[in-house]
């Protein structure tokens, strides 16, 4: 079962920008998906009781055809969404669960599970759910139902480290994830994490360790080397920076945060040129935001090369 969806996501800016760069002054973040405000349905109450018999019965394929139904005159039930959501999961049909949570929690966030479940995979589903439309407080309640099924899962583990992280629980949150890795010590994503809220903690060297363990986990993990390459840039080892960032770019091309890290390094050893190139790369790939203006004002600090 994957992880959050958004937890590989790069942590941003570690160093101060233009020159050659300060101490951390801003703290990274991870970027999460924005979606619109939930809009809880009014809709009137559907009857799911067949559809939910035969799912109790073992049956995906009537209930399945029979809350397709049900949504066609009714798509704003979010219990209807959730139903189709469980039966489709039962049915293996897991991409096509995903939409239907992701469709019930839009409608409601508080939407309740018709069907009871003790598949840990299954909550860790919606727990994702809920995160990707970035209902915390919900999603954190779904990944500690699958603790509570399977207390040694190390992905659930990890994803609630992650929800801590964006809550700014950082104790708890390396607390967690470090519970997860003594149960899976080989899982690159959640070594990547830790280095994340390490960062955050202001503790560089615990940071670059559990990031240069990711990299050494899985040499293609991009993420990791922007971290580890920020974290040296903050600690003016500019040098090893530069060819850090070159691999993250390299490995992941639309990662706006490692060219506009890369670009910090090469103003940084006065290579305005590739400075400038990188930074503009970063200005392309980057959505509206605090990313893209903060690409902005460094390129403009550089000046003409």
């Amino acid at each position: 079962m994957r992880k959050l969806i958004w937890l590989s996501m790069s942590i941003v800016l570690l160093a101060a920008c233009g020159a050659p760069p300060a101490s951390p002054t801003t703290a990274p973040q991870m970027t999460l998906p924005t979606a619109a405000p939930a809009q809880v349905s009014h809709a009137p109450a559907v009857d799911l009781s067949a559809e939910l018999n035969a799912l109790k019965a073992g049956d995906s394929t009537t209930a399945i055809a029979g809350l397709e139904k049900i949504l066609a005159n009714a798509p704003a039930s979010p219990e209807a969404h959730l139903l189709l959501g469980q039966a489709y999961y039962r049915a293996d049909q897991k991409d096509k669960a995903d939409e239907q949570y992701l469709a019930a929690f839009q409608l409601n966030p508080a939407a309740v599970p018709p069907l009871d479940s003790q598949d840990a995979d299954e909550w860790l589903k919606i727990g994702n759910a809920h995160a990707s439309l970035g209902q915390l407080d919900e999603a954190l309640a779904a990944y500690q139902t699958a603790l509570k099924i399977r207390p040694d899962k190390p992905a659930a583990l990890t994803n609630v480290g992650v929800v801590y992280y964006q809550q700014g629980r950082f104790d708890d949150a390396v607390q967690q994830l470090q519970k997860a890795l003594e149960i899976d010590p080989q899982d690159a994503e959640t070594q990547y994490m830790l280095g994340a809220t390490y960062v955050q903690q202001q503790k560089l060297d615990e940071a670059e360790k559990s990031f240069s363990t990711a990299i050494e986990l899985k040499p293609d993990l991009a993420a990791a080397y922007t971290g580890l390459g920020n974290v040296q840039l903050a600690r003016k080892n500019v040098d090893e920076a530069v060819k850090t960032l070159q691999e993250a770019t390299a490995l992941q091309p639309d990662q706006a945060e490692a060219w506009l890290a890369l670009g910090q390094a090469y103003a940084a050893q006065d290579r305005k040129t590739e400075a400038s190139q990188a930074l503009k790369q970063c200005l392309q790939i980057s959505q509206p935001g605090p990313l893209r203006s903060r690409c902005e004002q460094v390129l403009q600090q550089l000046g003409t090369p």
